[in-house]
């Protein structure tokens, strides 16, 4: 009985209810679009680390494994020598991280090209070819297709002109690439590296390699690959201005959508009054018309909640038609919880109303105009 008078009244009031479902719909959705985008950046940065090839990472002491906060402190020629005479070593490649945020925020990965050849395995290029010249530089597909460059295409970087020389498959590290002696002299560090990547000569090696370059260096951070990435991807979700950005959006999608289910709500009650004025005098109980507001709101919950799943999916695709830079990344549990977030804002807004209603006296109820 109670669910014929929910749809009953859901369906009277069609705008009020779709206004409500939108409510909730468009609160999940901003909660899995966010996140989302955030856990996917975060899965395709430490996804395009692993893509490089390298076995060994090797950063200065008390280096932090996010890129972006590192700083340029490594004589590339003295280590590079000291290392190649390391059993295990098969190659080695310095690479200089800036951190560009002349047009929004990117990482320059400085190369020195034959030495990253030999560590990635080699570039797939999709057209043009390797850097040659002191301002040529490499793009990958991802960036190429969002920004509509094409071999010969200028660029400026660091107040200097650069040549697209070629464009290539994603998933290098970075999706820019320059000579690391040029990026040097820009930046004013050179003969300096941020990093080194190592190659050893069988996979078998990579520990004890790792073992006797800590032996050699003490204090250095030098960590197998596998490693290296699961710390960056944790550093990422672990830190504190994002958890606290995170945290604001899910208390303003709680804050919209119970706002909006209480204003929804209070409103049934001011238009249904008479209504709950016959109940009562029929011999409903509190409990009874109790269980028809909260019934209302929750099922208005479940419907705005899967809207909201279809919208947010619907976003990713249009997202991703718009720009691969951007990746969004829908998961099992954030789905789960931004349920939990909605029927809690629903349950919270209908909460008050619910218990109003069940406590107007009938005689009032029934003289309400």
């Amino acid at each position: 009985m109670n669910l014929k008078f929910v749809w009953a009244n859901l369906l009277s009031r069609p705008m009020r209810s779709l206004a409500t479902l939108l409510a909730i719909a468009l609160e999940v959705t901003l909660i899995l679009m966010v996140i989302g985008l955030t856990q996917g950046m975060i899965r395709e940065t430490t996804s395009r680390m692993a893509g490089i090839g390298a076995d060994i990472v090797l950063q200065p002491p008390n280096s932090s494994v996010v890129l972006a906060s590192s700083s340029a402190v490594l004589p590339v020629a003295k280590f590079s020598n000291l290392l190649q005479g390391i059993e295990g070593v098969e190659a080695v490649s310095p690479v200089l991280v800036f951190w560009n945020t002349d047009k929004g925020s990117e990482l320059l990965f400085g190369i020195d090209f034959k030495s990253f050849e030999k560590i990635s395995k080699g570039f797939i290029f999709l057209e043009g070819s390797g850097l040659s010249n002191e301002y040529d530089l490499l793009v990958d597909d991802i960036k190429a297709a969002s920004k509509k460059l094409r071999v010969g295409t200028t660029l400026k970087y660091l107040n200097h002109d650069f040549h697209v020389a070629g464009i290539v498959e994603h998933g290098k590290g970075s999706r820019v690439f320059v000579p690391i002696t040029t990026l040097q002299t820009l930046v004013g560090s050179p003969g300096r590296a941020t990093l080194l990547f190592l190659k050893c000569t069988t996979t078998d090696q990579i520990n004890s390699t790792v073992k006797r370059l800590q032996d050699r260096l003490p204090g250095y951070q030098i960590r197998p690959m596998g490693e290296f990435v699961s710390q960056m991807s944790s550093a990422y979700s672990s830190d504190v201005a994002l958890r606290y950005f995170l945290t604001i959006v899910k208390f303003i999608a709680i804050v919209v959508g119970l706002f909006a289910i209480f204003l929804a709500m209070y409103t049934t009650i001011t238009e249904r009054t008479r209504e709950i004025g016959i109940l009562k005098s029929l011999g409903a109980t509190k409990a009874y018309i109790l269980g028809i507001f909260l019934g209302e709101a929750f099922l208005l919950c479940l419907i705005g909640f899967v809207a909201g799943v279809i919208l947010s999916y619907l976003g990713v695709w249009l997202v991703g038609q718009w720009s691969r830079n951007l990746p969004i990344l829908l998961t099992g549990e954030w789905i789960l919880k931004s349920g939990l977030i909605a029927f809690f804002s629903s349950g919270l807004g209908a909460i008050y109303p619910a218990f109003r209603a069940a406590k107007r006296d009938p005689i009032d109820a029934l003289a309400f105009e």
